[in-house]
């Protein structure tokens, strides 16, 4: 029978194979205790690698224990692999050029977070693998310099999507890409030491550009994206991450050039003022997504613009814009529709009006995030319900909300699938007992710090919410032992439960397992 089984196991597996290998589960995080027993080493990727030669995609996302030796295995036997995927594994030179030299139909690679490589490592792989390659990932990779790029430029004629995440990385690097991989359509930055020259060269050398992500750049002007607005015509995804140097001007040149523009995000762009998102309203009639996160120049008058002009935007972020209060959310439901997704974190100026018009005019909503807006109140709450098909609620903060207005949206949106209620100060258990009875596909709740909520309630949840999935309840004060069991016992779906550990009986643990969770106290 051994004999048996070995042989059964070096038989060669179909040639289109998937393999993802992981030390934990993928929705977990990694343990303190016994992630080293379970993960994979050299020796079990060699027996994995002359066992399936017909491995197509392989996953090695945090396997520890890989290093060159196993690499060296799979370029020998896998001939056919074309994606590798090897985030935050501590693997050497020489596995990666094995690679290259092994498997010369490789499209896809992902080095995020890997270390105990260099340079050397990826430039072996891209000299002899570099034709094929489509997609290269590159992020948080502390040795990677300007010399991979050089080489990248130099062998990966048909990359279209690169991302890089590097302190070492300067204009020259950048520029090497962009004048040798000209079919780029994907391009993600984060690299402090590079300046505008580098996105002058991308302008002029890769006009097929759709995405471009820019993240934490101190060198870049006006200048940067006035070059990619004159030569990327098809830029359909913008997203500017602390650019400060950035202001108005530059966004009026994509405006007025870039009109397949679809999704764009301003994340601590503080001299973005208002012009800029007014240019977008007259120029982008295609826009579908606006995030704007910590924007505090933008005001009111500039949501007029993007009301009037983009009648198709399906999603739209606001975190922490001190100037946008009911007035804007007013212009943006009166022009757009077909709004599916609102989400506003610490809106402290927004209120029930704009709550009043969105329920009167955006009939699609289906999910509304309102963390932290203190003016909203359950008239609001209840003109939503009325109106919204809502799937997903988030109204964390919102300390005006009482059992009132809960009950609206318990009767009004029975499709809800995710509700946090967290920080709602005056709900009690009745709001519970409502959605138990109206919410029966409720996957997701959160109710931490909700201080008249009981064990009733959550009696009253376990008996209606049949589907229920995660839970999290941490200073909830008159939840005790015996709630935290009723949970657990009652819902045989859940996959997580938050709660502060001296809760839970030993018996609940034990019946619980891995679902649970704990709240670090720090004590």
């Amino acid at each position: 029978m051994p004999n048996q089984i070995r042989r059964r196991r070096r038989l060669p597996l179909a040639s289109n194979l998937t393999l993802h290998i992981s030390p934990f589960p993928l929705d977990q995080p990694v343990g303190d205790q016994g992630s080293e027993h379970s993960c994979l080493t050299d020796v079990g990727l060699g027996h994995l690698a002359r066992g399936c030669t017909g491995l197509e995609k392989l996953s090695l996302v945090w396997c520890s224990a890989i290093s060159s030796t196993g690499l060296v295995r799979i370029a020998e036997h896998c001939k056919k692999l074309t994606s590798l995927d090897l985030q935050a594994c501590f693997i050497g030179d020489p596995g990666l050029t094995a690679i290259g030299v092994g498997c010369k139909l490789l499209r896809k690679l992902n080095l995020r977070f890997v270390e105990g490589t260099t340079d050397e490592g990826l430039i072996g792989l891209v000299k002899n693998c570099g034709q094929s390659l489509v997609s290269l990932a590159v992020a948080n990779c502390q040795w990677l310099t300007d010399a991979s790029l050089y080489a990248v430029g130099s062998h990966c004629p048909n990359l279209e999507i690169l991302s890089v995440e590097s302190d070492c990385v300067r204009s020259f690097g950048i520029i090497s890409v962009a004048k040798g991989c000209r079919q780029l359509k994907t391009l993600k930055l984060q690299c402090i030491g590079a300046g505008d020259d580098a996105l002058d060269a991308v302008g002029s050398f890769c006009p097929l550009l759709e995405i471009l992500s820019l993240n934490n750049f101190e060198g870049f002007t006006d200048r940067s994206l006035t070059s990619i607005a004159k030569g990327c015509k098809n830029l359909t995804d913008l997203v500017l991450n602390e650019c400060h140097l950035l202001t108005d001007r530059s966004l009026e040149f994509v405006a007025r050039s870039c009109k397949k523009l679809a999704r764009l995000k301003i994340s601590g762009c503080q001299n973005m003022e208002s012009v800029a998102l007014e240019h977008i309203g007259r120029w982008c009639p295609g826009l579908l997504e606006l995030s704007l996160i910590f924007c505090p120049r933008i005001q009111n008058s500039a949501f007029l613009e993007i009301g009037r002009g983009c009648s198709l935007l399906r999603t739209l972020f606001l975190v922490d814009c001190s100037r946008i209060s009911d007035s804007a959310l007013s212009h943006i439901a009166q022009g757009c529709k077909n709004l599916t997704e609102l989400s506003i974190r610490r809106g402290y100026e927004v209120g029930d009006r704009a709550l009043l018009s969105i329920a009167e005019n955006c009939k699609s909503l289906r999910e509304l995030t309102l963390q932290f807006c203190e003016r909203v109140s359950d008239a609001g709450l209840s003109a939503i319900a009325e109106n919204c098909p809502l799937q997903k609620l988030n109204l964390c903060g919102c300390h005006l909300i009482t059992d009132s207005g809960l009950t609206a949206i318990a009767r009004g949106c029975p499709d809800l699938v995710f509700l946090d209620i967290s920080v709602l100060r005056i709900i009690s258990d009745i709001a519970l007992a409502e959605i138990a009875d109206g919410c029966p596909k409720l996957k997701e709740i959160a109710l931490s710090h909700c201080p008249d909520v009981t064990n009733v309630g959550l009696d009253h949840l376990v008996r209606g919410c049949l589907q229920l999935e995660s839970c999290q309840m941490v200073y909830c004060r008159r939840i005790t032992s015996s709630g935290v069991a009723t949970i657990v016992s009652g819902c045989t779906r859940l996959k997580k439960l938050l709660v502060e550990e001296w809760k839970v009986s030993e018996r609940t643990r034990r019946r619980a397992g891995p679902v649970l969770s704990f709240l670090c106290t720090g004590l």
